[in-house]
Protein backbone atom coordinates (compact mmCIF):
# COMPACT_ATOMS: atom_id res chain seq x y z
CA UNK A 1 0.00 0.00 0.00
CA UNK A 2 1.31 3.75 -0.77
CA UNK A 3 0.50 6.15 2.08
CA UNK A 4 1.49 9.57 3.22
CA UNK A 5 2.98 10.88 6.46
CA UNK A 6 2.55 14.52 7.45
CA UNK A 7 4.74 15.44 9.97
CA UNK A 8 3.96 18.63 11.92
CA UNK A 9 6.57 20.38 14.61
CA UNK A 10 5.80 21.00 17.93
CA UNK A 11 7.53 24.54 17.80
CA UNK A 12 7.02 25.61 14.48
CA UNK A 13 4.07 25.78 12.07
CA UNK A 14 6.07 24.30 9.48
CA UNK A 15 5.34 20.80 8.26
CA UNK A 16 6.58 18.04 5.38
CA UNK A 17 5.32 14.70 3.63
CA UNK A 18 6.74 11.73 3.50
CA UNK A 19 5.31 9.10 0.52
CA UNK A 20 5.76 5.34 2.06
CA UNK A 21 5.28 2.19 -0.58
CA UNK A 22 5.63 -0.89 -0.64
CA UNK A 23 6.14 -1.28 -4.49
CA UNK A 24 6.42 -4.97 -5.27
CA UNK A 25 9.32 -5.05 -7.90
CA UNK A 26 10.14 -1.60 -9.47
CA UNK A 27 9.83 -3.96 -13.11
CA UNK A 28 8.27 -1.67 -15.47
CA UNK A 29 7.89 1.98 -16.76
CA UNK A 30 3.97 2.04 -15.52
CA UNK A 31 5.39 1.38 -11.96
CA UNK A 32 8.12 4.15 -12.40
CA UNK A 33 5.26 6.53 -13.86
CA UNK A 34 3.03 5.92 -10.96
CA UNK A 35 5.67 6.47 -8.43
CA UNK A 36 6.37 9.96 -10.08
CA UNK A 37 2.67 11.08 -10.56
CA UNK A 38 2.55 9.86 -6.15
CA UNK A 39 5.65 12.15 -5.25
CA UNK A 40 3.76 14.79 -6.77
CA UNK A 41 0.30 14.55 -5.69
CA UNK A 42 1.90 13.88 -2.28
CA UNK A 43 3.76 17.09 -2.78
CA UNK A 44 6.41 15.04 -0.64
CA UNK A 45 9.96 16.08 0.76
CA UNK A 46 10.50 12.53 1.38
CA UNK A 47 9.81 9.27 -0.63
CA UNK A 48 10.47 5.88 0.80
CA UNK A 49 10.01 2.79 -1.53
CA UNK A 50 10.16 -1.06 -0.20
CA UNK A 51 10.74 -3.89 -2.19
CA UNK A 52 12.28 -2.57 -4.91
CA UNK A 53 13.50 -5.63 -6.46
CA UNK A 54 16.57 -3.82 -7.64
CA UNK A 55 20.36 -4.27 -6.99
CA UNK A 56 21.34 -1.26 -7.85
CA UNK A 57 20.35 2.57 -8.15
CA UNK A 58 22.04 5.61 -9.84
CA UNK A 59 20.87 9.49 -10.31
CA UNK A 60 19.79 8.41 -13.70
CA UNK A 61 17.51 5.76 -12.40
CA UNK A 62 16.08 8.49 -9.79
CA UNK A 63 15.37 10.52 -12.64
CA UNK A 64 13.50 8.27 -13.85
CA UNK A 65 11.12 7.60 -10.42
CA UNK A 66 10.79 11.34 -9.53
CA UNK A 67 10.93 15.01 -10.18
CA UNK A 68 14.12 17.14 -9.96
CA UNK A 69 14.08 18.43 -6.74
CA UNK A 70 14.74 14.81 -5.42
CA UNK A 71 18.72 14.93 -5.68
CA UNK A 72 19.94 12.94 -2.96
CA UNK A 73 19.48 9.08 -2.60
CA UNK A 74 20.08 6.04 -0.78
CA UNK A 75 19.68 2.23 -0.97
CA UNK A 76 19.55 -1.25 0.50
CA UNK A 77 20.14 -3.30 -2.65
CA UNK A 78 17.83 -6.47 -3.59
CA UNK A 79 18.97 -10.01 -3.25
CA UNK A 80 18.22 -11.19 -6.57
CA UNK A 81 14.82 -10.20 -6.97
CA UNK A 82 14.08 -10.07 -3.41
CA UNK A 83 13.92 -7.24 -1.13
CA UNK A 84 15.54 -3.64 -1.55
CA UNK A 85 14.66 -0.53 0.16
CA UNK A 86 15.00 3.13 -1.53
CA UNK A 87 14.68 6.80 0.01
CA UNK A 88 14.89 9.93 -1.98
CA UNK A 89 15.01 13.46 -0.43
CA UNK A 90 15.10 17.06 -1.51
CA UNK A 91 18.58 18.40 -0.75
CA UNK A 92 16.60 21.70 -0.31
CA UNK A 93 14.48 20.99 2.28
CA UNK A 94 16.78 18.36 4.36
CA UNK A 95 20.11 17.13 4.05
CA UNK A 96 20.44 13.61 4.92
CA UNK A 97 22.95 11.12 6.86
CA UNK A 98 22.76 7.82 5.95
CA UNK A 99 23.47 5.29 8.84
CA UNK A 100 22.77 1.92 9.15
CA UNK A 101 22.06 -0.25 5.84
CA UNK A 102 20.99 -3.86 6.06
CA UNK A 103 19.00 -6.15 4.00
CA UNK A 104 15.75 -5.28 6.81
CA UNK A 105 15.91 -1.66 6.78
CA UNK A 106 17.54 1.79 6.08
CA UNK A 107 17.96 4.52 8.04
CA UNK A 108 18.42 8.40 7.78
CA UNK A 109 19.37 11.16 9.56
CA UNK A 110 17.62 14.35 8.11
CA UNK A 111 18.19 18.29 9.67
CA UNK A 112 15.76 20.69 8.51
CA UNK A 113 17.67 23.41 6.05
CA UNK A 114 15.32 25.68 7.52
CA UNK A 115 14.90 25.40 11.75
CA UNK A 116 18.25 22.58 11.78
CA UNK A 117 15.43 20.14 13.65
CA UNK A 118 17.04 17.10 13.02
CA UNK A 119 14.71 13.58 12.84
CA UNK A 120 16.00 9.66 12.43
CA UNK A 121 13.84 8.01 9.42
CA UNK A 122 13.90 3.99 9.05
CA UNK A 123 12.57 2.23 6.45
CA UNK A 124 11.78 -1.11 7.03
CA UNK A 125 11.20 -4.25 4.94
CA UNK A 126 9.95 -7.36 6.92
CA UNK A 127 10.47 -10.37 5.43
CA UNK A 128 7.48 -13.31 4.83
CA UNK A 129 9.80 -16.45 5.66
CA UNK A 130 12.12 -17.92 7.78
CA UNK A 131 15.17 -17.61 8.73
CA UNK A 132 15.06 -14.33 6.99
CA UNK A 133 12.24 -13.53 9.19
CA UNK A 134 13.87 -14.87 12.43
CA UNK A 135 16.80 -12.49 11.98
CA UNK A 136 14.37 -9.56 10.77
CA UNK A 137 12.86 -10.37 14.43
CA UNK A 138 16.39 -10.24 15.87
CA UNK A 139 17.27 -7.39 14.15
CA UNK A 140 14.18 -5.19 15.09
CA UNK A 141 14.31 -6.54 18.96
CA UNK A 142 17.67 -5.45 19.21
CA UNK A 143 17.78 -1.67 17.68
CA UNK A 144 19.04 1.35 20.10
CA UNK A 145 16.34 4.09 19.79
CA UNK A 146 18.27 7.25 22.27
CA UNK A 147 14.67 8.00 24.19
CA UNK A 148 15.42 12.07 23.24
CA UNK A 149 15.47 11.02 19.60
CA UNK A 150 12.94 12.02 17.22
CA UNK A 151 12.39 8.88 15.31
CA UNK A 152 10.41 7.16 12.82
CA UNK A 153 9.47 3.60 11.85
CA UNK A 154 7.60 3.26 8.65
CA UNK A 155 7.25 0.19 6.26
CA UNK A 156 5.85 -3.27 5.61
CA UNK A 157 6.60 -5.25 8.47
CA UNK A 158 4.96 -8.14 7.44
CA UNK A 159 3.76 -8.57 11.02
CA UNK A 160 0.39 -7.81 12.32
CA UNK A 161 -0.82 -6.06 16.03
CA UNK A 162 -3.75 -7.65 16.52
CA UNK A 163 -6.27 -10.31 15.45
CA UNK A 164 -8.58 -7.40 14.43
CA UNK A 165 -5.39 -6.62 12.05
CA UNK A 166 -7.08 -9.60 9.78
CA UNK A 167 -10.94 -9.78 8.22
CA UNK A 168 -10.60 -13.55 8.37
CA UNK A 169 -10.54 -15.77 11.84
CA UNK A 170 -6.63 -17.76 11.68
CA UNK A 171 -4.13 -15.16 12.55
CA UNK A 172 -0.94 -16.14 14.41
CA UNK A 173 -1.00 -15.21 18.37
CA UNK A 174 2.47 -16.07 19.03
CA UNK A 175 3.49 -13.13 15.66
CA UNK A 176 1.09 -10.81 17.36
CA UNK A 177 2.52 -11.36 20.58
CA UNK A 178 6.69 -10.97 19.47
CA UNK A 179 5.58 -8.04 17.42
CA UNK A 180 3.76 -6.28 19.96
CA UNK A 181 6.81 -7.03 22.78
CA UNK A 182 9.05 -5.95 20.11
CA UNK A 183 7.18 -2.37 19.65
CA UNK A 184 6.93 -2.27 23.99
CA UNK A 185 10.73 -2.90 24.01
CA UNK A 186 11.46 -0.17 21.78
CA UNK A 187 9.11 2.42 23.55
CA UNK A 188 7.65 3.34 20.16
CA UNK A 189 4.29 5.10 19.87
CA UNK A 190 1.96 3.72 16.48
CA UNK A 191 0.45 6.57 14.10
CA UNK A 192 -2.85 5.28 13.67
CA UNK A 193 -3.94 5.03 9.42
CA UNK A 194 -6.77 7.50 8.74
CA UNK A 195 -9.38 6.03 6.51
CA UNK A 196 -8.80 2.24 5.97
CA UNK A 197 -8.67 -0.47 8.13
CA UNK A 198 -5.96 -2.77 6.20
CA UNK A 199 -3.25 -2.52 4.05
CA UNK A 200 -2.61 -5.66 1.64
CA UNK A 201 -4.93 -8.04 0.09
CA UNK A 202 -4.38 -11.00 -1.92
CA UNK A 203 -6.69 -9.69 -4.65
CA UNK A 204 -8.84 -12.81 -4.72
CA UNK A 205 -12.44 -12.57 -5.39
CA UNK A 206 -13.05 -13.46 -1.52
CA UNK A 207 -9.78 -11.48 -0.07
CA UNK A 208 -7.46 -11.46 2.67
CA UNK A 209 -7.05 -8.67 4.18
CA UNK A 210 -4.71 -7.54 6.39
CA UNK A 211 -2.87 -4.73 7.63
CA UNK A 212 0.97 -5.26 8.28
CA UNK A 213 2.30 -1.78 7.33
CA UNK A 214 2.95 0.67 9.91
CA UNK A 215 4.40 3.82 10.85
CA UNK A 216 6.07 4.21 14.62
CA UNK A 217 7.83 7.40 16.18
CA UNK A 218 9.17 7.30 19.54
CA UNK A 219 7.35 8.38 22.34
CA UNK A 220 8.52 11.43 23.09
CA UNK A 221 8.47 13.60 19.70
CA UNK A 222 8.86 16.80 18.51
CA UNK A 223 6.10 16.24 16.15
CA UNK A 224 3.07 15.22 18.30
CA UNK A 225 0.70 15.84 15.07
CA UNK A 226 2.20 13.71 12.70
CA UNK A 227 -0.60 11.81 10.41
CA UNK A 228 -0.74 8.95 8.09
CA UNK A 229 -3.36 8.92 5.08
CA UNK A 230 -3.45 6.45 2.80
CA UNK A 231 -3.62 7.20 -1.39
CA UNK A 232 -5.69 5.58 -3.52
CA UNK A 233 -3.48 2.21 -5.11
CA UNK A 234 -2.57 3.38 -9.10
CA UNK A 235 -1.48 -0.34 -9.55
CA UNK A 236 -2.33 -3.83 -8.42
CA UNK A 237 0.66 -3.67 -6.64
Amino acid sequence: MDNIINANSRYTSRSWNILNWNIRGLNSEDKCNAIKEKIEESACSIFCIQETKREHFDHSYIKKLAPKRFNKFAYSPSEGASGGILISWNSSVFTGEVGQINKFALTVKFTSTHNGQIWTLTSVYGPCNCPARDKFVEWLNNLQIDAVDNWMLAGDFNFYMSISDRNRDGGNMNDIMIFNEIISNLGLLEIPLKGRNFTWSNMQSEPLLEQIDWVFTSIISDFPNTLLLPLARPTSD
